[in-house]
Order: C-alpha cells, then sequence, then structure tokens
C-alpha cells in the first residue's frame, strides 16, 4: 500500500510539471490610456503620473514571466516670422523614449484573474530643443540654440494585475515603484558666443506611479 501511494504520488507530481512545461504563451498589449493621452494639447504629460509604456509584450513559460515595453513620442512646433515677435523665428522639439526589461513571477488568482511581482530594468531619454532665428545689428543672420538631454536609468518593481476577458484577450493594470540616477546636459550655443556654454547636473528620484495604465492584451 505504501509503494501504491507513493507511486500514485509521484505520477501526480510529474503530471503536474508536465502541465506546468505546457502553459506557456506570448503576449502583446498595447497601453490604451496612453494611446488616449498622446497628443491632446500642446501641454506636456508628466511621466511621474501617467505610465510611459504604449506597447508591452510579455513571454511566460510556467510561472516565470519575461517582459518588455517601449514608449515613444515626439513634438515640434515652428513659430513663423511676424510683427508680434520681432520678425523672429522659432523652433521647438521634445523627444521622449522608454524602455523597460522585466522578470516576474505570475500567481493565478481564479479561472479570470492572476497577479505578477517582479521587477523591470529600465531607460528613459527626454531631449528638448529650443532654436531661434532673427537679424541683428548690421543684417547679421542670429541664431541661439538651447539642447536640454536627460538620461535615466534604474530599477522598477511592479506589481501586475491582469482579468481574462477570453482566453486570448485581457485586460491588465499596474503599480510601479521606480528607483533611477538621472544625468542631464544643458548646451547653449549662439553664433554671437565664441564658446559653447555646457552645464551638467545629476540626481535621484524615487517614486510611486499609481496604476495608470489599461492594457489591453492578445495572447498566442
Amino acid at each position: 500500500m505504501k509503494k501504491l501511494l507513493l507511486s500514485i504520488a509521484a505520477a501526480c507530481l510529474f503530471l503536474n510539471v508536465r502541465a506546468q512545461s505546457d502553459s506557456a504563451y506570448f503576449e502583446v498589449g498595447m497601453n490604451a490610456i496612453r494611446l488616449v493621452t498622446m497628443g491632446v494639447g500642446d501641454g506636456e504629460i508628466e511621466s511621474d503620473k501617467w505610465n510611459p509604456y504604449m506597447f508591452t509584450c510579455n513571454l511566460g513559460i510556467k510561472r516565470i514571466s519575461l517582459r518588455f515595453g517601449v514608449g515613444y513620442e515626439s513634438v515640434f512646433r515652428s513659430e513663423l516670422p511676424s510683427s508680434a515677435n520681432g520678425q523672429t523665428s522659432s523652433d521647438t522639439s521634445s523627444i521622449k523614449s522608454d524602455m523597460r526589461f522585466g522578470l516576474g513571477w505570475e500567481i493565478g488568482l481564479g479561472k479570470k484573474w492572476d497577479v505578477r511581482l517582479g521587477a523591470d530594468f529600465i531607460m528613459a531619454q527626454r531631449t528638448s530643443t529650443f532654436t531661434s532665428n532673427f537679424m541683428g545689428e548690421a543684417n547679421v543672420a542670429i541664431e541661439n540654440k538651447l539642447e536640454n538631454v536627460m538620461r535615466e536609468r534604474g530599477v522598477s518593481p511592479f506589481i501586475f494585475l491582469q482579468y481574462h476577458v477570453t482566453n486570448r484577450v485581457s485586460l491588465g493594470t499596474e503599480i510601479l515603484w521606480r528607483f533611477s540616477s538621472y544625468t542631464i546636459v544643458e548646451t547653449d550655443d549662439s553664433n554671437l558666443n565664441s564658446t559653447t556654454l555646457v552645464r551638467n547636473f545629476e540626481g535621484n528620484k524615487r517614486f510611486l506611479q499609481a496604476p495608470s495604465a489599461l492594457f489591453v492584451s492578445v495572447r498566442f
């Protein structure tokens, strides 16, 4: 009897491991809220309040989750010369990019719900440029250019909650804790100056990011 019970237990363990080894999937998602907020007015969307990732993909093997996310946004505006601005033309541009690579552990909460716990390695860059052109004394063309580049690196623990609408389609949101360091380089250049002025800054960021994302995902 003892050998029979041990055999049954071993068979159950083998079937459980085999079932887990077969439970692999690939998932692609889009941040629906981030899609809506992009391009709304001329105001800058604060990355500390809004989830910056537009697209995400997730590879699940057993209960281990590997994920990747990316976000990108660019804005350009040009002001033409007129009597109101002293016949000055200017160009303003900004580019934002975000990437993350993460590892997590998936916990089932029932047939429709599951949660993933883990951490991401994050990278971000923010570039803004302002260029103005006007005619100075003796009709000499003058160009001033101010550029600001911020680079950020760090880690971000996460809690990702997911609801499976169907076997293939799901909705998810997440809470992020961001721990990062950053550098800022400001460059002031003008053809009136003989040298380019450069200022360097560095600092740290620590903040809790609310669940401001709604990822609509499709599983393959």
